[in-house]
């Protein structure tokens, strides 16, 4: 029998019973859409991770108290082990372009009846260019305001918005508490806006002149970071070994003896990131799948009853000729349908489920062509694989006893 003959007798049976042939295609339908939207979520987090970090600047190293890693990433510690002299003697190796101490913590900043827990980073003026900053008001502080401790902020895009609405920040004043300790800033400047939420956001922090945190914010002479960037990319590595060991020297840690500080490359914190980000995004695909397999099997209880309703049906047509591939791909053709309608239909879904979730949801979410063509490719092998049973039994029915069946 032609395959466009079989073809049209498969539609004709799915459209015989609309209601049934539409229930059956709903599992496909919401465990595509679930896959899409789950794919979309992961690839979208992934992106604006690793865009945030990448945007931190360029040859950048991070030098971190404490020894305590996984895969690659330093963990917090409660080292205390940088210091001021540390950051002074790296900028003096050859290949170092640049370095900015930091220290860092959350304070409540308050204006009037605004307020916002926030990100507060104590550093330098080379960090300015360090990370890449640009300012879209006023100005970032310069070595004066470091030396002298001055209490002068710069404020990150989302703060500022918070903190003052309807009005310039620069030159006003906020209040900056850190535990019990509170005190006055004078504003002097807003960065541009880097975007992005969550994880390591640049709009949603205060920086601070390093003295003026040291000594009145946190109470603490130590470093959480000392951050350095490389003259070229080909000198990471050699300068990397440089700090390794002008910092072991300097904190007297003698050979076969662990370091008491963490060199952290920006390129290897980028690979580690994406590697847990795509274990993150599998996962959630894995959990959406369990709707699309329950789908699968909804195809397959509705052949299996099809088959079974069918059999006189079936019977006349082996008793007239059919074969048994015919009656085989008939009904594996009826399953496929479904699914690949279902599967279609799941892929609109999906779009319009992650266009909600970026809009409502405040997340990033990216759909790729691979996320359509796993979601399209899925409906269809679900479509194969749970009409293929159906399928066999209907062509293994013996004419005489189909016909036969009541």
């Amino acid at each position: 029998m032609k395959i466009g003959r079989i073809l049209k007798m498969a539609l004709g049976a799915l459209a015989h019973n609309k209601s049934r042939s539409f229930l059956t295609m709903l599992g496909v339908i919401i465990g595509v859409a679930a896959v899409m939207m789950m794919l979309s979520v992961g690839a979208g987090t992934q992106a604006a991770v690793t865009g945030r970090i990448s945007s931190l600047g360029t040859n950048l190293l991070m030098v971190q108290p404490g020894n305590v890693r996984a895969g690659g990433v330093a963990l917090a510690s409660q080292a205390q082990s940088l210091t001021m002299d540390d950051a002074t003697a790296i900028s003096q190796i050859e290949g170092v372009k640049e370095v900015a101490p930091t220290i860092s913590g959350r304070a409540q900043a308050i204006v009037g009846s605004n307020n916002t827990n926030t990100s507060i980073v104590g550093t330098t003026p080379e960090y300015q260019d360090l990370m890449n900053i640009k300012m879209s008001q006023g100005v970032f502080f310069a070595q004066p305001e470091v030396e002298q401790w001055d209490k002068v902020a710069v404020l990150g895009a989302t703060v500022a918005q918070t903190l003052f609405p309807e009005g310039n920040p620069v030159g006003q004043t906020v209040q900056l508490t850190v535990n019990r300790t509170k005190a006055l800033f004078r504003v002097i400047g807003v960065m541009a806006p880097k975007g992005g939420t969550g994880f390591a956001n640049q709009d949603d922090q205060i920086i601070v002149p390093l003295t003026t945190a040291q000594k009145i914010l946190f109470g603490r002479s130590t470093l959480g970071q000392i951050n350095v960037q490389v003259n070229s990319l080909n000198q990471m590595d050699t300068v990397s070994n440089e700090i390794t060991q002008i910092l072991r020297i300097r904190h007297n840690i003698a050979e076969g003896k662990s370091d008491d500080f963490t060199i952290l490359n920006q390129q290897d914190l980028l690979q580690t990131i994406s590697s847990v980000a795509a274990s993150f995004t599998t996962l959630l695909a894995g959990i959406a799948s369990i709707s699309l397999l329950v789908g699968g099997i909804g195809i397959m209880n509705i052949m299996l009853v099809s088959v079974t309703e069918r059999t006189r049906e079936i019977g006349l047509r082996k008793a007239i000729g059919a074969l048994r591939r015919d009656i085989i791909t008939q009904f594996l053709l009826e399953a496929v349908i479904l699914s690949t309608i279902g599967g279609i239909i799941g892929i609109l879904l999906g779009f319009l489920g992650s266009y909600l979730i970026k809009t409502w949801g405040n997340t990033t979410t990216l759909i790729t062509a691979g996320s359509v063509l796993l979601g399209f490719l899925f409906s269809v092998a679900v479509g194969i694989f749970f009409g293929f049973y159906p399928a066999q039994r209907a062509a293994r029915l013996e004419p005489i006893e189909a016909l036969r069946y009541e």
